[in-house]
């Protein structure tokens, strides 16, 4: 049973996985939640859902769903979208001013390879979603590795800068082992025609340990979060090492949520701290992964909130489990941070 305080966000049909949460408040008492979901029961394809939930009686509870982008017929996305962050702006692009923007994972490769990402624009949350001519905006060139993906963003000036984490596939070529790592750069797309993209960072990942303190850790699947009273990022990652000896043994058995200040970010040094493992002793699920911290508009902190998280979990089996992703709330105790 989940601990008090944690619970599913809402049910879905059978056959339909929900996963993957970026939940956004507008204010204290309205989320949209954006997520990814099948649209035929059984048939493994990636659009980005949503839904709108209210606040009552200190639980959020939410209305239908509705779908707010697909795959394009043709293109660099024309199998899966997934992974969605959206954030509230001022865009221009293409004569014009677009308040939210979501960037998303798109890929051209059934079974997870080639992915790269994209951005699209909206005049509501809700949506319609008008996709960027210059999508990718991440592009990667490998065409049977996984690629770049999983983006999460936060705006710096509330306006049309912002800052991006994903993940993107790396080479290890004296062992020719490929494998995964998190990334961050900023971009200003207040005039989206002509855009500002800094060069890629490969993120800081000291001070980060597994939960039970051995083997690698791997940062990847990344949420941001910017606390901007206290001026401290937090995180959320995939838990590493992998519990392999169950099936299905490719995912996290928890989430992990860090802090670590925003100087020390930006100058790749200092460490992060570990600040809560979130498994199966909160929410009663053996497999705990792709969370997303709650958020504002902006993907700052909402004021006088503890850090709020959705997590994506799910049943053990050999067959059929990909049908039990169900999206969790829980939030995390902290002190405050010095």
């Amino acid at each position: 049973m989940p601990k008090a305080g944690v619970y599913q966000m809402f049910d879905e049909e059978e056959g339909i996985y929900n996963y993957c949460p970026s939940p956004v408040c507008t204010d204290e008492e309205t989320m949209y939640i954006f997520f990814c979901a099948n649209t035929w029961p059984g048939l493994v394809i990636d659009d980005i859902y949503a839904r709108k939930g209210k606040l009552v009686d200190g639980t959020w509870q939410f209305g239908d769903k509705f779908r707010v982008l697909e795959p394009s017929r043709l293109g660099w996305d024309n199998i899966h979208v997934c992974d969605p962050d959206v954030i509230q702006g001022e865009f221009r692009y293409q004569g014009e001013t677009y308040p939210w923007m979501m960037v998303f994972l798109g890929c051209d490769i059934h079974y997870s390879y080639h992915n790269q990402i994209g951005i699209a624009f909206a005049k509501e949350i809700q949506g319609p979603y008008v996709k960027y001519d210059g999508n990718p905006i991440v592009n990667y060139e490998e065409v049977f590795h996984w690629g770049a993906g999983q983006p999460c963003v936060i705006s710096l000036d509330g306006k049309g800068k912002f800052r991006m984490l994903y993940t993107q596939s790396v080479h290890e070529y004296e062992r020719r082992l490929i494998g995964t790592r998190t990334f961050w750069r900023d971009f200003d797309l207040s005039d989206a025609d002509h855009p500002i993209i800094t060069e890629e960072v490969a993120m800081h990942e000291g001070g980060i340990t597994n939960k039970d303190k051995e083997g690698a850790v791997a940062v990847f699947n990344p949420s941001l979060m910017w606390d901007r009273q206290q001026d401290l990022y937090y995180l959320t990652r995939e838990g590493t090492p992998f519990d392999r000896e169950r099936v299905p043994g490719f995912i996290s058995s928890y989430s992990q949520v860090c802090v670590i200040s925003r100087q020390n970010f930006e100058r790749n040094e200092g460490g992060w701290q570990v600040l809560y493992n979130i498994d199966q002793g909160d929410t009663g699920f053996p497999r705990n992964h792709n969370a997303g911290l709650i958020k504002d508009a902006f993907g700052w902190q909402p004021q006088g909130r503890v850090p709020q998280v959705a997590v994506t979990v799910s049943e053990l089996m050999d067959q059929g489990f990909l049908w039990t992703y169900r999206i969790y709330y829980t939030e995390i105790q902290v002190e405050e941070q010095s």
